[in-house]
């Protein structure tokens, strides 16, 4: 019980108590970026040859009650006249009182720089549904006037992103919560016309490298910079080493915050992922370990993109492209 309630007090102090707007973690956090670049970029929808669905549920700091959990579910496909489109659904509940939930429908278009070569423009439209329910919380002041209310409230925003890619490299970059739409929620819970919490547009940076060892065996490198104006910039890195493109294992790190370990295999068209996390943080002493499952399909296509982005394979306008990935 006393670990809930430092729990929700951590949630309550980062969404309410730092300053008039939310600075706190907005957007879910996960590991397998490599494994479904999508979720990060509305750019990559449509850029893989085969048309992947994949679903993924995270368990931050596991054992510890009320920890954050979330659960997402996506899918892109190509489209004729070099169109992509994709959808995202997620659950994020983030411990204590504090929750969200949301879905994102988003178009890309693409445009050929080389034989090999292509770059990718894609925009978003995102709904998230924002929910405050102080019933039930432990808290040292039962008469606080900012645990009185339930709250539900819904922003509408958009995403844009940009992603070059070819044979064996992405680069490009996202800007989610473009708009900064207002959450709905008061953030000074002492009076109801009091300033609303806005979300914070963030820009993320995001590139991948691979390369063939020898036939066969190819060492993937990866990173991830996420950047707001109301936080420091976060780093990750990954590497990854595959295995006749069926069976991989990585290692990566959060700058200052977290390691992590994973395995993953792929089996017909059907893909999976697994990651271990362990934190650095003032958590480490509640409960370090995160664990994050990612199972996926790949309905496979006659055409798509030539350089396409996580996948096997790709499909130049006459012939086929083997990548290593």
């Amino acid at each position: 019980m006393q670990r809930a309630t430092t729990l929700a007090g951590l949630c309550l102090a980062a969404l309410f108590g730092l300053s008039d707007t939310v600075t706190g973690q907005q957007l879910f956090r996960r590991s397998q970026y490599f494994l479904n670049p999508y979720l990060s970029n509305p750019a990559v929808a449509g850029t893989s040859v085969d048309s992947p669905v994949f679903a993924t549920v995270r368990n931050q700091w596991a054992g510890f009650t009320g920890a954050p959990r979330t659960q997402v579910l996506s899918g892109h496909t190509s489209l004729p006249g070099r169109l992509g489109l994709g959808g995202i659904v997620f659950n994020d509940n983030t411990g204590g009182a504090y929750r969200q939930a949301g879905a994102e429908l988003t178009a890309a278009y693409a445009i050929d720089l080389n034989n090999y070569d292509a770059v990718s423009f894609g925009l978003g439209i995102s709904t998230n549904q924002w929910s405050f329910d102080p019933r039930g919380l432990e808290v040292w002041d039962v008469d606080d006037p900012t645990l009185q209310m339930a709250e539900q409230k819904v922003a509408v925003d958009a995403n844009f992103g940009m992603m070059v890619y070819g044979q064996n490299y992405s680069f490009g970059f996202a800007i989610p919560q473009l708009f900064q739409a207002s959450t709905g929620l008061s953030s000074s819970r002492l009076s109801s016309t009091g300033p609303e919490n806005e979300l914070t547009r963030h820009l993320n940076f995001m590139g991948t490298y691979a390369y063939e060892v020898k036939r066969g065996m190819v060492l993937e490198g990866s990173g991830f910079i996420r950047m707001t104006g109301e936080s420091p910039a976060q780093f990750d890195g990954y590497l990854r080493g595959v295995y006749q493109n069926k069976v991989w294992a990585c290692a990566g790190f959060r700058l200052n915050e977290a390691a992590l370990v994973g395995v993953g295999a792929r089996y017909a068209n059907t893909v999976f992922g697994y990651t271990y996390e362990v934190g650095f943080g003032d958590v480490r002493y509640f409960s370090p370990h995160t664990h994050e499952l990612t199972v996926g399909y790949q309905f496979m296509k006659e055409r798509g993109f030539k350089g396409g982005i996580g996948s096997g394979r790709t499909f130049d306008r006459r012939r086929l492209v083997k990548i290593p990935n």
